[in-house]
């Protein structure tokens, strides 16, 4: 009767969802930030409640590891050339020329490509990139812009060349959560994983550095509540979601899971303000608003474009030519 999913697949290719009642809508809009305003909807018709505020990749770093270093924790890189120079020095490299014992940087390698393009784009969009044409219905000369293949090079060179971060760590919240990594880009939700699986970690939040442009509050992954058109239930299903669709529910459900809430009522709460993401989130949220990418076949896209990013930082090829081709199998799922 109730899902949780991504609006533009689960309305826009699936026909899936239910259209939300008018005034549960209007409820919604006038309590959302207004970034949040296009979570949830499917061609200006709102289907979906947003699931988590946050839901965009900060800058965790390492207190100790920063110290160690001689780097200054309250003072975190602000630029992408600063922060190269800084994983250089968090460092450790095998005097045998091995794997290094501590990296900088705790990168995405392995898994599904959709995930390894998340974790790319905020470089991507630093470097004055994006996947997609503004109406998402072009990939050449965009997924493999001058721009992007500059962004995927420095990204690629992280493993290669500078060698400030390592294919063998494996999984980055493991690498970050057992000190093997200083610096990991992850969502909100990340400081609850943190406490609970590295609770010895002394971390702190902060906004990603910037390069030509700044990353912004950016996902490929808008989760949010929807409810299944051909329920027969549906009424019901809307009537529980209008029943804790207020302030003190939001807060209390989003408390237990650790994640920041959505309700704007919410933003300046005390938990809210208690949480080591608090000033982050806003810093993030300061800056321009990075390109979405809210597209029925986002999945299809984002695996095709995650191939070339893969093979990038596997040394399987040069970035132009792995880019060139992702854009070639980009806009073929386009015109299907």
């Amino acid at each position: 009767d109730m899902f949780m999913g991504m609006t533009h697949h689960w309305c826009g290719q699936y026909d899936f969802c239910d259209k939300m009642p008018a005034d549960l809508a209007k409820m919604w809009e006038e309590n959302l930030p207004k970034y949040m305003l296009p979570v949830g909807m499917w061609k200006g018709v709102r289907y979906g409640m947003p699931i988590e505020h946050g839901n965009f990749q900060q800058m965790y770093i390492n207190v100790d590891m920063f110290k160690k270093a001689g780097l200054n924790p309250d003072r975190p890189p602000k630029t992408f050339d600063e922060w190269l120079a800084a994983m250089k020095k968090l460092t450790i490299a095998d005097p045998k020329g091995g794997e290094p014992t501590q990296v900088g940087f705790a990168i995405r390698s392995k898994g599904h490509p959709v995930g390894i393009t998340d974790k790319f784009l905020p470089f991507a969009h630093a470097w004055g990139a994006r996947m997609l044409s503004p109406d998402l219905d072009k990939a050449a000369g965009y997924a493999n812009s001058p721009e992007m293949v500059a962004a995927l090079t420095f990204f690629s060179d992280l493993v290669l060349k500078d060698k400030v971060a390592s294919l063998a760590f494996g999984n980055p919240e493991d690498a970050f959560g057992q000190k093997r990594a200083a610096v990991i880009f992850r969502e909100s939700w990340f400081f609850g994983w943190v406490k609970k699986n590295g609770p010895d970690v002394n971390f702190k939040v902060y906004a990603l550095p910037c390069g030509k442009a700044c990353p912004g509050a950016g996902a490929l992954f808008p989760w949010t509540d929807l409810v299944y058109k051909n329920s027969p239930n549906k009424q019901m299903a809307w009537e529980f979601h209008k029943f804790i669709s207020n302030a003190k529910d939001d807060l209390e459900h989003h408390q237990v899971q650790g994640i920041l809430p959505v309700w704007t009522a919410n933003l300046e709460t005390a938990y809210v303000k208690s949480r080591p993401d608090y000033q982050s989130t806003k810093d993030m949220l300061a800056q321009p608003v990075p390109p979405t990418y809210f597209h029925p076949k986002s999945n299809e896209l984002a695996t095709a474009f995650g191939e070339a990013v893969v093979g990038a930082l596997f040394g399987k090829g040069q970035p132009k030519p792995l880019l060139d081709d992702a854009a070639a199998k980009m806009d073929r799922i386009l015109k299907d």
